[in-house]
């Protein structure tokens, strides 16, 4: 399963500073929209397989790119809303594998669920 997503909000970051409540309120949104993101490609989790996220990064077309650690921790909530549409636990997933594509006019997170 591959889908795409919107790159993720400022204030996901793992150095991103604002309101608790902004924070909730994005993380929110983000989920719902990899859930939603999961559904419509109809995926299914595979019995009794682990499976893991490769996620690729296409950063906006100016400004630093980010470190792989913090990478990793923006899609959380993506992460979350993947596993909700699955029907398993994110601990499933294990750390993601981050790599980072082409840059693109808006930015976009690349999510492959991959077995094994």
């Amino acid at each position: 399963m591959k889908i795409e997503l919107p790159f993720p909000a400022k204030i996901l970051w793992p150095n991103g500073r604002g309101h608790h409540m902004r924070k909730h309120k994005a993380a929110k949104t983000h989920k719902g929209w990899a859930r939603a993101a999961a559904l419509a490609e109809r995926a299914r989790a595979p019995e009794g397989q682990s499976l893991h996220l490769v996620v690729t990064f296409h950063c906006k077309p100016s400004g630093p790119l980010p470190d792989k650690d913090n990478a990793g921790g923006s899609i959380k909530a993506y992460q979350d809303g993947i596993a909700w549409a699955l029907g398993v636990d994110d601990r499933h997933f294990g750390q993601p594998v981050v790599l980072f594509g082409d840059r693109c006019q808006y930015g976009k997170v690349v999510i492959e669920v991959v077995a094994g």
